[in-house]
């Protein structure tokens, strides 16, 4: 397995990772408009074309990938939300099933703890989805410590979520 940084070309695999990741992990506990928008491969190729070429922050997506495929990314940035309590931020991190509970998510995140800290950044946070107890739980193994907790909004749904802080990102397990 081979954590490597992301580049344009590599949005369409991202973008059916992503998607997939989605599938698996997200149906029944997300509004079903948002499931639908999120679990779509065509919205998330044309999402991560956008976004891998106007990153926040260069080379800030990490992908882990395993006989060719993408099995999971991480994406990380300055804190985008004052709330989050944390200089940096795990904008998004995604595993397929198939890749849960092999310490791929820790390296992914190991990697995106080390870019934040190139770029200065002491600590991070990652918003986390209430319903979502399997990244919860990752989160809480790794050092984060949960903190804040808002509802977002996705048109009429609200969703409850709980930002996870690492307070100290060089203490990150």
């Amino acid at each position: 397995m081979l954590i490597r940084a992301a580049t344009l070309a590599d949005a369409p695999a991202i973008g059916e990772m992503h998607a997939l990741a989605w599938t698996e992990t997200y149906q029944g506990i997300a509004p079903p408009e948002l499931y639908a928008e999120m679990s779509d491969p065509s919205r998330r190729r044309a999402a991560w074309a956008r976004m891998l070429a106007t990153e926040r922050m260069p080379e800030s997506t990490f992908l882990a990938v395993e006989d060719g495929a993408v099995l999971g990314f991480i994406n990380v940035c300055a804190a985008r939300d004052a709330a989050l309590g944390a200089e940096g931020e795990v904008a998004a991190l995604y595993l397929l099933r198939r890749a849960q509970r092999r310490g791929i998510g820790t390296a992914l995140l190991r990697r995106g703890a080390a870019r934040l800290m190139e770029a200065g950044h002491r600590s991070a946070g990652a918003w986390v989805l209430d319903a979502n107890a399997g990244a919860r739980a990752f989160y809480a193994a790794t050092g984060a410590i949960p903190r804040a907790s808002q509802e977002g909004y996705f048109g009429p749904h609200a969703i409850a979520e709980t930002a996870y802080v690492w307070p100290d990102l060089g203490t990150l397990r």
